[in-house]
């Protein structure tokens, strides 16, 4: 386990994730806004955090039924769904070996994805992951514009 100071810190490190809604499942089954969460996924995000749920033969079912949250039930998922907030990365400076050292970003224009965790240490671990799969995409976007700008 980890204090909430040490959390701040991991957090910043996973390239300022920020949580914009977070549920605990088990104590939220008839909470509306946690049905509106699952129910704004799209396939891609409910099938990261719930994938048993979304390779179902039920999936279909579950979703005409607008019974998400029961889906959860049904196959166990009770720990920690999160919106979060990644802040977008641009205007990066390379060293000489084309390794980033340094570049802006803004808590204004941020990125939307989602994560679960059966504990908060899993969710956060969560959401270092997601963290450094968007900053690398964010890297990969930089290198394809400057090598449009340079060719």
């Amino acid at each position: 386990m980890f204090s909430n100071k040490e959390a701040v810190e991991r957090l910043e490190q996973a390239h300022g994730a920020k949580i914009e809604k977070m549920f605990w499942i088990a104590g939220s089954l008839e909470n509306s806004d946690l049905r509106d969460l699952i129910e704004e996924m799209d396939d891609k995000a409910f099938k990261k955090c719930f994938p048993e749920i979304a390779n179902s033969p039920y999936l279909e079912e579950y979703r005409n039924d607008n019974e998400h949250v029961q889906a959860l039930v049904d196959y166990d998922k009770f720990g920690l769904v999160a919106e979060i907030l990644i802040p977008i990365a641009k205007d990066f400076i390379y060293d000489k070996n084309g390794k980033p050292v340094s570049w802006s970003s803004s808590g204004g224009h941020c990125r939307v994805d989602y994560v679960y965790g059966e504990t908060l240490d899993l969710l956060l671990a969560e959401m270092e992951k997601s963290g450094e799969t968007h900053f690398k995409d964010f890297l990969k976007d930089d290198k394809k514009k400057l090598s449009k700008l340079a060719g």
